[in-house]
């Protein structure tokens, strides 16, 4: 494994999958909000992610998004990408994938539809990953969507292999989150980003490396200002916090993912197109929306 963990954190961004109308890849889209995210000095991009939709994709299109990526990045900061799956096999075939098209990053988190029964078979699934993997992993909590919450004490078993360098948590829970960030005692290179960006100013200030929202596709700039003033101890982080907090209620409709799409679709970024039967923002919602985007000057 040839790649420098200090690379890891600061605001990495899950980046949204634009659609065209018959739900194909907006290929054109997709390479403006990249290069967009480049511009505002993200620190990393996560692809085929919760919020880039990436179950809904097919492996043809899960190649392709990442592709475009890699092509656009050119290794200017880390590029994460999925290889979440409902067992091993298909988990570690998606790994083998994504290694081969230049990811720098595996991100995975656990099995789906087979709930696991035990954490013994989660500690399985990423340990076969691991031991598999040529590039650093990182493991995703996120158990309001896989329903398998990974243990603290899994977590700590799996400080044991190096292939594994970190963990997304969006759990939103702070003090699971603070647990995470004291394992770094053991291994002071494990990585700990925050899974939303409402825990942001806390989470880093008690020792996290970074932020992973998708809020962060709308304002990638705010949110790079608020980690750079989080790192240099400045008073505005706070307010800063605030308003990001205030920008994530375009997330509030009957769809968080068509709330996100819709939020970019009125800076002309993409379509408010969502992958079916995914709803996409009402008229209402997007009125919303718009008032929000126009009350923090984020809609020119």
């Amino acid at each position: 494994m040839n790649f420098d963990v200090a690379r890891v954190g600061g605001i990495v961004v899950p980046v949204i999958t634009p659609f065209k109308e018959d739900e194909s890849i907006d290929e054109l889209a997709l390479e403006k909000i990249v290069q967009r995210l480049l511009n505002n000095h993200v620190h990393g991009i996560f692809i085929n992610s919760t919020t880039g939709e990436g179950v809904c994709l097919s492996d043809d299109e899960k190649k392709r998004v990442l592709e475009i990526v890699v092509n656009s990045v050119q290794s200017k900061i880390p590029v994460y990408a999925s290889v979440s799956d409902v067992g091993s096999k298909r988990a570690i075939h998606n790994l083998q994938e994504v290694e081969a098209m230049g990811a720098d990053i595996a991100v995975a988190h656990p099995p789906y539809y087979y709930l696991p029964n035990s954490q013994e078979e989660i500690y399985f699934y990423f340990r076969d990953l691991a031991a598999v993997s040529s590039i650093p992993m990182m493991l995703y909590n996120i158990p309001s969507t896989t329903k398998a919450p990974i243990s603290l004490d899994t977590v700590k078993r799996l400080l044991e292999l190096d292939t594994i360098i970190g963990i997304k948590d969006s759990s939103v829970d702070f003090v699971f989150l603070q647990n995470l960030i004291e394992l770094k005692k053991i291994r002071p290179d494990f990585k700990v980003l925050i899974g939303k960006s409402n825990l942001w100013t806390a989470g880093i200030l008690s020792g996290a490396d970074g932020g992973l929202d998708g809020i962060s596709n709308l304002i990638p700039g705010r949110c790079v200002a608020l980690y750079n003033n989080i790192q240099n101890s400045s008073d505005s982080v706070f307010q800063q916090q605030k308003e990001i907090n205030e920008i994530w209620r375009v997330y509030e409709c009957r769809s968080f993912l068509g709330g996100i799409k819709g939020a970019m679709s009125l800076l002309g970024l993409c379509k408010p197109l969502t992958a079916r039967p995914i709803l996409s923002a009402t008229g209402a919602e997007m009125k919303k929306i718009e008032n929000i985007l126009r009350k923090w000057d984020i809609l020119k």
